[in-house]
């Protein structure tokens, strides 16, 4: 499985959507997601295996840099992956104020 990781600044509603945007006009598809408080995200993906450097293209035109491990190869075999984003303004605090019960 492909693992890559990015670091976004950005809010976490639109770094998720342009990601998912960027798999998709790489050729891919999510097939799956996580969503960890404001913190983290993590999308399961597949790609077609020569277009792997057009994702980290899509995602970097997005403002998601990263970059590909040494062991990916350009094969024409569908690659899955996951792309984890940290964010870097999650607190991963999922408590809310609640007014008291009466």
């Amino acid at each position: 499985m492909l693992r890559l990781e990015v670091v976004s600044g950005d809010a976490f509603h639109a770094s998720v959507n342009a990601a998912s945007e960027a798999i998709t006009r790489a050729g891919g598809w999510v097939s799956g997601h996580s969503l960890l408080s404001d913190a983290m995200a993590v999308l399961h993906f597949e790609i077609p295996g020569d277009r792997l450097h057009e994702l980290v293209e899509e995602l970097a035109v997005r403002g998601l840099k990263t970059e590909l491990p040494l062991e990916a190869s350009n094969r024409a075999k569908d690659v899955a992956g996951r792309l984890t984003l940290h964010f870097s303004r999650g607190s991963g605090d999922l408590r809310r104020d609640v007014p008291p019960f009466q």
